[in-house]
């Protein structure tokens, strides 16, 4: 039996070899360059707007695409821009210093229940004559109003979280969390927020759960005794969630084996408009950091 053993062995060692072959000349195949037709370039807008129940100049930014040969985006210039929910009109002029930045004529907060429309005119995208029209329209969601915010080393993962304590209203919401330090916006890019729903906590007590993380590793993030630590709850509806999700995916890329092809990031304004109208509530709570101990593992 002994040397039907050896045989089956040597089998086994043979076929091992083949498939490690088999996989090497695969990798080889995989470098092989290959030259790539550009698609061809499609003009489009940028439409990137944003109101909240903060008293302050709104924002409304607006530019080009860009094609891979260009170095920068094309602003743009001498667009007409307005913000309406029932009667009240507001108009947003753009500022000689900043092209393609459009502020309200007027410091205003957006109220919570109202439903805000976004109208964009006087743009010709194609540049064929025919002016464009851009709409998109949103209600704002009621701010959350949070009892208090603590911190937790978290040894194993070497960073602090912020922790809400909150009740959560009945109705469905969505939410992006926001950390600041020493009044510094730490998650200041997209792909930093860090969005969920209600779903886990729907009209109960958060009751302490982690919303942001900060990393030893990271300068900014490192905190220490005697900082100030902030979360920034931002109430949002669903078309901003999903641009914020959607937008994080693209970032990240997709599984080459099982995701899917990359797509423009959702929007919610018409006419095939690249961009999102943001609508949303801000809350803020701070605590200040005292005794913090890293115990390492």
């Amino acid at each position: 039996m002994k040397w039907l053993f050896n045989i089956f062995r040597i089998q086994l060692q043979v076929i091992y070899r083949m498939v490690a072959v088999f996989l090497l000349l695969l990798m080889v195949a995989c470098t092989e360059e290959m030259e790539l037709e550009p698609a061809a370039y499609v003009k489009n807008i940028i439409i990137d707007a944003t109101l909240t129940n903060e008293n302050q100049y709104q924002l409304v930014r607006l530019y080009y695409t860009q094609s891979f040969t260009d170095d920068s985006s094309q602003l743009v210039e001498a667009a007409e821009v307005t913000i309406t929910s029932g009667d009240s009109v507001v108009r947003f002029v753009e500022r000689d210093t900043l092209p393609g930045y459009y502020f309200s004529e007027i410091p205003f907060a957006g109220e919570p229940g109202k439903t805000y429309h976004l109208l964009v005119t006087n743009v010709d995208v194609e540049e064929d004559g025919i002016l464009d029209v851009f709409e998109a329209s949103a209600t704002m969601a009621g701010a959350l109003e949070m009892d208090s915010v603590t911190y937790t080393y978290i040894p194993q993962w070497k960073a602090t979280s912020l922790n809400c304590y909150a009740w959560d209203p009945q109705e469905r919401n969505y939410y992006n969390f926001i950390a600041w330090v020493n009044g510094v916006m730490i998650s200041d890019s997209l792909y930093e927020y860090s969005v969920t729903n209600d779903e886990q906590f729907n009209g109960n007590y958060t009751n302490g759960v982690p919303c942001q993380f900060l990393q030893d590793e990271k300068e900014l993030e490192r905190i220490e005794d005697g900082d100030t630590l902030t979360l920034e709850i931002d109430n949002i509806d669903l078309a901003y969630f999903n641009y914020i999700n959607s937008a994080i995916k693209e970032y990240n890329g997709y599984n080459p084996m099982f995701g899917g092809l990359p797509a423009n990031v959702y929007s919610n304004i018409s006419n095939n408009a690249i961009g999102i109208f943001r609508v949303y509530t801000v809350s803020k709570k701070s605590c200040v950091v005292n005794g913090l101990v890293r115990e390492e593992l």
